[in-house]
């Protein structure tokens, strides 16, 4: 155990600094790494979608940009999902980079990719309820 620890802590060191070479030695020598690193992205990606769905929701409720207090009301009572403001400003801006959502003066709005992860994660979050 104290071995798997090591070689993570490695790992997390290699990958910040973005040798790909190195990456791709240690999942070669690890392949536990790379079930790790996904399973931990998807969890972050299904956050991020959440997010993405409940900016989608107040879009189309409000009709204009979303202010970041309805942003964590949606996330509270549509999904149960808690977040703080500063947490939550944090990933709309990555999401920024991604081309996901955009900034206004009133709020967010999500992208046209934004609004197809929007329809998809709602889909699958509908057919899950069922």
């Amino acid at each position: 155990m104290v071995k798997k620890k090591k070689i993570r802590e490695d790992f997390d060191e290699i990958f910040k600094t973005g040798d790909e070479k190195k990456i791709k030695a240690m999942l070669n020598e690890h392949p536990w790494l790379l079930e790790e690193v996904s399973s931990e992205m998807n969890e972050l990606m299904e956050n991020e979608q959440q997010i993405v769905a409940a900016l989608g929701i107040m879009e189309d409720e409000l009709g204009e940009s979303v202010p970041i207090n309805d942003i964590l009301y949606c996330l509270k009572n549509d999904f149960n999902i808690r977040k703080s403001e500063e947490e939550l400003k944090e990933i709309l801006d990555n999401l920024i980079t991604l081309d996901i959502v955009e900034k206004t003066q009133k709020g967010w709005i999500l992208t046209h990719e934004g609004g197809k992860i929007c329809d998809d994660f709602l889909t699958r979050f509908i057919k899950q309820s069922e």
